[in-house]
């Protein structure tokens, strides 16, 4: 019995805190409503960098902006994104979007006081831009969103019938309409 509590002690002593991402899902609306910045560009730099008293890695990701479809970011922005790559080191946020120099992308971005911006609600906070095999520019919204879809679908996961490409322009026109910048 003794040695059962000596077992228990010890596993109960060298107990780490858990760490755990919870993303409250989050439409289109609530989005662009939240974000300081709307931003379409093109990735030109990606690097990792220490947080949090070299706890945590980050990565700092730059665009080169095509189009401002909220606020006035000017030529290029500079967001930071969970995880990342550092040296021989590596940080895995479950979640956490991923950023590859030449990607095109739309972000909704936040700040809080002189910080570097980051991603509204995380990865929701991330549309990748792709043409199609005719040629057509398209957005496609983050695998668990719905908000771009006809009608809205709350548990659209990847390969959800409703998360479907929606052509750029009218994804930048609803973005527009949301934030009140109808052009």
């Amino acid at each position: 019995m003794r040695h059962f509590f000596g077992c228990l002690v010890l596993v109960i002593l060298s107990a780490t805190a858990a760490r755990a991402t919870v993303v409250i899902p989050a439409d289109l609306t609530e989005l662009a409503n939240n974000a300081q910045w709307i931003v379409r560009g093109e990735v030109v730099d990606v690097s990792g960098q220490w947080a949090d008293n070299r706890r945590a890695i980050e990565t700092v990701v730059t665009l080169q902006v095509e189009a401002a479809l909220k606020g006035s970011p000017g030529e290029t922005v500079t967001f930071r994104v969970a995880g990342g790559t550092l040296g021989r080191y590596r940080s895995i946020v479950v979640g956490a979007p991923e950023f590859a120099v030449g990607q095109r992308v739309i972000v909704f971005l936040g700040a809080n006081g002189p910080i570097i911006p980051y991603l509204v609600g995380f990865h929701q906070g991330v549309y990748r831009i792709s043409s199609t095999t005719n040629g057509t520019t398209v957005v496609m919204p983050p695998a668990d969103a719905a908000s771009t879809a006809p009608s809205p679908a709350p548990d659209a996961g990847r390969g959800a019938p409703t998360r479907v490409p929606v052509p750029l322009n009218d994804f930048e026109r609803r973005v527009r309409t949301l934030t009140g910048d109808v052009q």
